[in-house]
């Protein structure tokens, strides 16, 4: 299973202003670097919110104000390494250029993970996912809420188009399709991170994995006219 995050420590909320929000920041990514350490050593399921409390040295009840779960820690920092799927779709003219953008931003985030401050951290990362059943569950909601926003980007594209109940289904099964090709790079990516091969090797399988399939979604959608811009 997979998931669009590969960092160790959850962003915050919103930028820190002042001293308040400073310490707010901090007490966050010593929470969130607890845990992952806590996660690496013992795996995810293992460890408990109490124990994360006492390894960052701030009582349990500083956790859940900061983060309602150890999934939420785990997954915090997912936004920043996420595809910007809203920017590929708008720029698009047609399918075939959608695809692509979609298929260049998310060759765009791999390159991001890859990067070499980050490259450790993405292989703890990945290692810590693969072992644990509940994270893997735990990323189900996560695919439908990145599908659900392409969708709505694709209907918001689509215009006066989109009151159409055939184009909306449509739209519907382009974005659970390229969902999937999506999620199939992913799966290369830390399969091949926690394998421990080199870079170069994890990027090249990752994006292998998206060629193949966007490749297929260009021939199928290439031409369709509800995803041209309106």
């Amino acid at each position: 299973m997979t998931t669009s995050s590969t960092a160790t420590a959850a962003a915050p909320a919103a930028p820190a202003s002042g001293l308040r929000g400073r310490k707010r920041e901090r007490t966050r990514h010593a929470i969130a670097d607890a845990a992952f350490r806590l996660f690496a050593d013992e795996g995810f399921d293992a460890v408990t919110l109490t124990r994360i409390a006492a390894a960052a040295d701030v009582a349990p009840a500083t956790v859940f104000t900061h983060y309602a779960s150890k999934e939420d820690i785990f997954f915090g920092r997912r936004l920043e390494f996420e595809p910007g799927i809203a920017e590929a779709v708008r720029g698009a003219a047609t399918g075939a250029e959608l695809v692509e953008r979609l298929r260049s931003a998310c060759t765009e985030a791999f390159g991001t993970i890859l990067a070499a401050d980050s490259l450790p951290q993405a292989r703890t990362f990945s290692r810590i996912l693969l072992d644990s059943p509940s994270l893997r569950r735990s990323y189900l909601p996560l695919a439908r809420e990145r599908r659900d926003q392409l969708l709505s980007v694709l209907l918001e594209r689509a215009g006066e188009r989109a009151a159409d109940a055939g184009v909306r289904d449509e739209l519907e099964t382009f974005a659970s399709l390229a969902g999937a090709v999506r999620e199939l790079g992913f799966d290369a990516l830390h399969a091949a991170l926690a394998a421990g091969e080199p870079a170069g090797s994890v990027f090249e399988a990752a994006t292998a994995a998206l060629d193949r399939g966007y490749g297929r979604l260009v021939r199928a959608y290439g031409d369709a006219p509800f995803l041209e811009a309106a």
